[in-house]
C-alpha cells in the first residue's frame, strides 16, 4: 500500500474570499484546511471519513487579497487510536525565498470501528 504521507496544494486569496479591507475571512481559511486535513487519511476509510475527534487551530499572521497561499498537509503519527494530520499554511515573502507561516493546525482523526450484528430470526 502507497501511503501518501505529504500533500501540498495552493489557493490564491481573491475577492470573493475576503473582506472588503482584503483581509483572507478566517472560516474560509477555516474550511480548506479541514477538505485538505482530509486527503492523507481517506485511504484508510472503507466509507465516509468521520469527523475528526479534536483539533487544534492557530493563526499567525493575515493572508491578503492576490496572496498565494500553500497548504502543507501531512500524516505524522498512526496508533491504536488513529490518525495525526498536521496542517501548514505559508505564503512566499516577497523579498526573500523565504515562507512565512499564515496558520498552523492539527487535527485528529478516530480509528474506523464497526459493530457487525447477526439477524436472528425464529424457526
Amino acid at each position: 500500500m502507497n501511503t501518501i504521507t505529504h500533500i501540498n496544494t495552493t489557493f490564491t486569496v481573491t475577492k470573493k474570499v475576503s473582506n472588503p479591507n482584503g483581509f483572507l475571512l478566517p472560516n474560509i481559511l477555516y474550511n480548506r484546511i479541514k477538505a485538505a486535513a482530509l486527503m492523507p487519511v481517506k485511504e484508510f476509510y472503507l466509507h465516509a471519513i468521520p469527523e475528526f475527534t479534536d483539533y487544534k487551530f492557530k493563526m499567525h499572521k493575515n493572508a491578503f487579497l492576490n496572496d498565494n497561499l500553500t497548504i502543507q498537509t501531512q500524516l505524522v503519527k498512526q496508533d491504536a487510536n488513529g490518525y495525526l494530520v498536521n496542517i501548514m499554511v505559508t505564503k512566499a515573502k516577497k523579498a526573500s525565498n523565504r515562507h512565512e507561516t499564515i496558520c498552523t493546525a492539527l487535527f485528529g482523526f478516530p480509528l474506523e470501528k464497526y459493530t457487525f450484528q447477526q439477524n436472528k430470526t425464529a424457526c
